[in-house]
């Protein structure tokens, strides 16, 4: 019986042996079967959903290419109304903010001071008229006396001498007239032209001296824009160019001029020369000192493909090109651009796209020719399903 013992032992151990095997075997099988099927699971295609905001559209029209201007608008017509006359302020008919015609009573000084001067020159005219007939009836005999030589040639030259004096008196007399009625006159402070009171520095009482500033009126009807302008960009801009301007407080709207004028001299400190914009103002909208921003068009691309500049990729490399949805996949497409709008950031499209076309302009990160993409508004898409086998083990 104990030499039956050992054999009993090596049987089992082989039997254990191939029992593990085989188990071992099967494991491996069904592992083997399930890795491919987890390998397809993770190599399902990724799919990029877009917003809005990701994509635009490729338009299509007419791009400009502008000089961008800067300034300020001032009125073409204005004035500061001084005084020209020494006087007390009797009446002020008008306030800062008021419209005025031309010819209108703004102010009107105290002339009683003005009267009396008037008076006293009048009167002094008149004694000079007195004498100069005397004057003028002593030269008359006087000839008479020296064609019978009763008198000598001296005397009538004396005559005259006393009748031009008398004559020159006369004419400074009536000149200071003019002017003692021309300063009654300008007593009453009438507007130059029809427009709007920009500032008044009087009030009624106070008195005013010689060409001290008594109103300051604007004519808003034509404002002129300055903008300073880069040496470079100067041979760009002509006289009569037309300028879109975007004034400061009107946002959405747009307002039209033209090239009036190119200063001749650059400004020594800056080295930019002055251009002046004319534009019309009839409904008066506009003040003068409001900030502007304009812009000239130097060059135009009529019937042309448009694009954000940023949805351009490889700017700084010889063939830019963007990135097009066709199929529900991104494609590479080569473009050749045109005029760029530095303003509006947008770019001519020579060849390349067509209109209508959506481009993605967002930089997204891992974003590649043949990826799988996800519009606005669209359904998901169906998700790849998993590779089973199909035989059991």
């Amino acid at each position: 019986m104990q030499a039956l013992r050992p054999r009993f032992n090596r049987r089992t151990l082989v039997i254990g042996v191939v029992a593990a095997l085989t188990l071992g075997g099967i494991v491996a099988t069904q592992t083997g079967r399930a890795a491919p099927d987890n390998q397809k699971k993770s190599e399902a295609p990724k799919v990029f959903e877009l917003s809005s905001s990701d994509l635009a559209i490729v338009a299509h029209g007419e791009l400009k290419q502008p000089v961008p201007l800067s300034g300020s608008l001032s009125a073409v017509r204005q004035t500061v109304l001084s005084s020209d006359v020494e006087a007390v302020v009797a009446e002020v008919m008008v306030r800062p903010g008021e419209t005025v015609k031309a010819g209108q009573m703004l102010a009107k000084l105290d002339t009683r001071e003005l009267n009396d001067q008037l008076l006293a020159r009048s009167a002094n005219l008149d004694r000079t008229r007195a004498e100069l007939k005397l004057a003028e009836k002593n030269r008359a005999r006087s000839a008479d006396l020296l064609k019978q030589n009763f008198i000598s040639p001296n005397s009538h030259d004396a005559a005259e001498n006393q009748y031009a004096v008398a004559l020159a008196q006369v004419k400074a007399e009536e000149a200071q007239v003019a002017i003692a009625r021309k300063a009654l006159g300008d007593a009453t402070v009438r507007a130059p032209f029809s427009g709007v009171i920009a500032e008044r520095s009087i009030e009624p009482g106070a008195r005013v001296g010689v060409s001290q500033k008594l109103f300051s009126l604007v004519d808003l009807a034509e404002l002129e824009f300055e903008a300073k302008v880069a040496m470079a960009a100067l041979p760009q801009i002509k006289p009569a160019q037309d300028v879109v301007l975007h004034i400061e407080g009107f946002t959405t709207q747009q307002f039209k001029g033209r090239v009036e004028r190119i200063a001749p001299v650059a400004d020594s400190g800056t080295r930019m020369v002055s251009v002046y914009v004319r534009l019309k103002n009839t409904d008066g909208i506009l003040k003068g000192g409001m900030f502007a921003q304009g812009e000239v068009a130097v060059a135009t691309a009529s019937d042309t493909d448009m694009l954000p500049l940023s949805a351009i990729r490889g700017l700084e490399s010889k063939q830019p090109f963007v990135y097009t949805i066709e199929g529900g996949k991104v494609v590479e497409r080569k473009v050749q651009l045109g005029l760029i709008n530095q303003l509006s950031k947008t770019v001519a499209i020579a060849s390349g796209t067509k209109a209508g076309q959506q481009v993605i302009i967002a930089k997204l990160e891992n974003i590649k020719p043949g990826q799988q993409v996800k519009l606005p508004g669209e359904a998901d898409k169906p998700a790849a399903k998993p590779v089973t086998s199909s035989k059991q083990s």
